[in-house]
């Protein structure tokens, strides 16, 4: 069986895709690639996989593991497989095809209280094999709009986050879309030996968050950020 390493040059050389570019694409950093294809990272998983599988035009579980088709229907849109729609009927039928429903959660993603709306949206289309791939429920997963520029680059004002409110069990350094009392924040969490939580904002102009124990109470975990989609970019 090849090897990711193998799997990688092999798709990347079939698209015409330079690690520059996949980088930029997934939006890691340059240095993370380097890894990738050097084969000092054995494995590719959750959204990494996902964004570099659509932007090789393979499927992720041929990425991942080399078996199955290469390439198909869960595959990125490549070429002239990009899909013009106004309404959903408008798509052919494809019993592959999952709808997400997109929110107005106003997730905060800067400093300040911002209002949680709950106003429904249309949903968007995602493929089966995406969720299979990253290991979520569709049914547990909705899309809301991220507000504010504290976690740029990773995420810009108004990108679009899927928070799979499932898993909220907190592991270091993962990002999630949480209520601090009543105010709703995006961040990546650290937790502390003692049990307290460090919110951190990827962009330096804003300072950590120190949840103490005595203000655990006031944190709810909504649910991880699993996917994200928008204006961001890879740091070189």
């Amino acid at each position: 069986m090849s090897t990711l390493q193998e799997r990688l040059k092999e798709a990347s050389r079939d698209a015409g895709i330079s690690q520059a570019e996949l980088a930029r694409r997934v939006r890691v950093t340059r240095s993370a690639i380097a890894h990738w294809f050097s084969g000092a990272t054995r494995e590719l998983t959750g959204e990494n996989l996902i964004a570099a599988s659509a932007a090789l035009g393979v499927t992720p579980t041929w990425l991942a593991k080399g078996t199955g088709p290469k390439t198909g229907a869960a595959a990125g849109l490549t070429g002239g497989g990009v899909a013009v729609w106004d309404s959903p009927e408008d798509l052919p039928d494809d019993d592959s095809r999952v709808w997400i429903d997109r929110w107005d959660y106003f997730c905060s993603a800067g400093d300040g209280g911002i209002q949680w709306e709950i106003r429904q949206k249309d949903a968007l289309p995602f493929n089966s094999e995406f969720f299979r791939a990253i290991g979520s429920k569709p049914a547990n997963c909705r899309l809301v709009m991220v507000r504010g520029d504290s976690m740029e680059p990773f995420l810009f004002n108004r990108d679009m986050a899927m928070v799979d409110m499932s898993k909220t069990a907190i592991r270091d350094g993962v990002v999630y879309a949480i209520m601090y009392g009543d105010e709703p924040l995006v961040k990546q969490v650290f937790k502390k030996p003692d049990g307290s939580l460090v919110l951190h904002s990827y962009n330096a102009k804003y300072p950590d968050k120190d949840i103490p124990l005595l203000q655990m109470e006031y944190v709810q975990i909504i649910g991880e950020v699993i996917y994200r989609s928008g204006s961001g970019f890879a740091a070189n």
